[in-house]
């Protein structure tokens, strides 16, 4: 009986969807209207994610947007759809580290729905 009610709970905890950090992180969030996503991870040298760490997504006309990442070290935004991806410049910022790298993933060919970027952070 102890085994039934174990797979049953695992089966409905399979069932439900997961969030990271208290969102979903996934096209339900996007802002209708916007430009494409800029997502990522921000972790330390050895790839542990860092909380808090605020995302400064530049374009080169325009105001900033400035992000958090979460507990996961995850963080995501948009910029306006007028703003071509290769104009923005994204920087990482957290007290006690400073950016040693950014790693641009985006997808080949047009219009990319997506841009992830991966910001690794060293201790001072």
């Amino acid at each position: 009986m102890l085994i039934r009610a174990i797979l049953l709970s695992i089966a409905v905890a399979a069932a439900t969807p997961a969030f990271a950090g208290g969102d979903d992180y996934d096209a339900a969030n996007d802002v209708k209207g916007a430009g494409p996503a800029y997502f990522g991870f921000v972790r330390d040298a050895r790839g542990s994610p860092l909380a808090d760490a605020q995302v400064v997504l530049q374009p080169k006309q325009g105001k900033p947007v400035s992000l958090k990442s979460n507990v996961l070290g995850l963080y995501r935004g948009h910029i306006s759809k007028d703003v071509r991806p290769d104009d923005v410049q994204i920087s990482c910022v957290k007290s006690g580290y400073k950016q040693t790298k950014i790693n641009r993933r985006t997808p080949p060919g047009g219009a990319a729905m997506f841009i992830e970027t991966e910001c690794t952070m060293q201790r001072l």
